[in-house]
């Protein structure tokens, strides 16, 4: 049998599909997460009044995380104070030119130039904005600084934290 032009441009194409589909996975969008709200007193008072969840586009708009609206991810990364139930709210994000991280802050209509500057100027940011390296850190940092966000590439539900956003 003679090999014709097309089983050459089959062979292309097929590695050209495999490459997408390789690349596709490493600029997912991020997936924001949350503190999980449990039994305890102190986590009890972030819960929001159910008309007062923000539940549009969010994965889990129960009870089960605290309540964060879109504009307190835009508040927090960007050095302004924000409480949830009398508590300041944490943010941790990944240091660097990380796609994910860009991804993320973009997706608030944030630069990470900006914050990385406001990290370094600002107490309020130093004491609630949390820098992290790699997504294992990120998770133990939304589990240790309650009530916390962050985001992540894949949802993950942990005993502290759940998807969010």
């Amino acid at each position: 049998m003679m090999p014709t032009k097309i089983q050459p441009m089959k062979r292309y194409l097929c590695r050209v599909i495999a490459l997408l589909f390789a690349t596709a996975t490493t600029y997912a969008d991020p997936v924001w997460h949350c503190s999980r709200n449990n039994n305890d007193e102190r986590t009890a008072i972030a819960t929001p009044a159910l008309k007062d969840q923000f539940s549009i586009a969010s994965f889990n708009s129960s009870a089960d995380v605290i309540g964060v609206s879109v504009r307190d991810l835009i508040d927090v990364y960007t050095g302004t104070s924000v409480r949830i139930g009398g508590l300041p709210l944490s943010a941790c994000f990944l240091v660097g030119n990380d796609e994910l991280t860009v991804s993320a802050l973009t997706s608030l209509g944030l630069n990470l130039k900006t914050i990385e500057s406001l990290a370094r100027k600002s107490s309020i940011v130093q004491s609630n904005l949390y820098h992290v390296n790699n997504e294992v850190q990120m998770s133990t940092c939304i589990s240790k600084n309650f009530p916390a966000v962050g985001y992540l590439t894949k949802p993950i539900e942990k005993e502290k934290f759940l998807p969010c956003f």
